[in-house]
């Protein structure tokens, strides 16, 4: 029985390695485009809806229609499910899951806020690492992302964005990412941490 369930362990890293690989080098199945991040939300919400009532964790989408970025659709829908669903699975029951934005002139820049476990540094600072040895110590040891976040952070980076992480243990942890609002010049590099802060649901 262990057999089978490493097997297995080790046929699904293969699968999410094939993923990640596709995201990064198969260009030709890349199509941004200018779409409406609400209603992307919205579907990764309902998708995810089970998972956090079975878990007694609160969804709180802050994020309003017309948030308009240019990005290919399956990444978009791709990143906010494994950050959402990984915010989830380290929550506590009661927790709030916040998903929220902010716009500058040329892109808009996404918090996924949780107030889980958390993450110590060492697994905060590999995070986002292509090592296998990294990718296999927080699957073992329960803690951290594992490579679903290679997946969101290769996703982000294809479409012209960045992403990180703030975390402390027994804290919860706060996903940036950074996504373009126009199609972008090769010349069109930045800083995404533009005049954010934590910023409350406004109606």
């Amino acid at each position: 029985h262990y057999l089978n369930k490493s097997a297995k362990d080790e046929l699904n890293m293969l699968d999410y390695l094939v993923e990640w690989a596709r995201i990064k080098y198969a260009s030709q199945v890349f199509t941004p485009e200018k779409i409406d991040v609400y209603q992307y939300v919205i579907k990764a919400l309902d998708a995810l809806e089970g998972n956090a009532s079975s878990n007694q964790v609160k969804l709180d989408n802050c994020i309003h229609e017309n948030t308009f970025v240019y990005v290919d659709a399956k990444m978009l829908m791709s990143i906010f499910h494994n950050i959402i669903s990984n915010a989830i699975k380290y929550s506590k029951q009661g927790d709030v899951v916040t998903i929220n934005s902010s716009t500058s002139d040329n892109e808009v820049l996404f918090i996924i806020k949780d107030e889980g476990v958390g993450m110590s540094m060492e697994i905060s600072q590999n995070l986002f690492i292509p090592n296998l040895d990294n990718l296999k110590k927080p699957r073992e040891m329960n803690k951290g992302a594992g490579i679903g976040m290679l997946l969101t952070k290769s996703s982000v980076e294809a479409n012209g964005g960045k992403i990180w992480v703030e975390s402390s243990e027994g804290k919860g942890s706060s996903f940036y990412f950074s996504l373009p609002k126009n199609q972008l010049l090769p010349k069109d590099k930045g800083d995404p941490r533009i005049n954010f802060s934590d910023i409350i649901c406004k109606d």
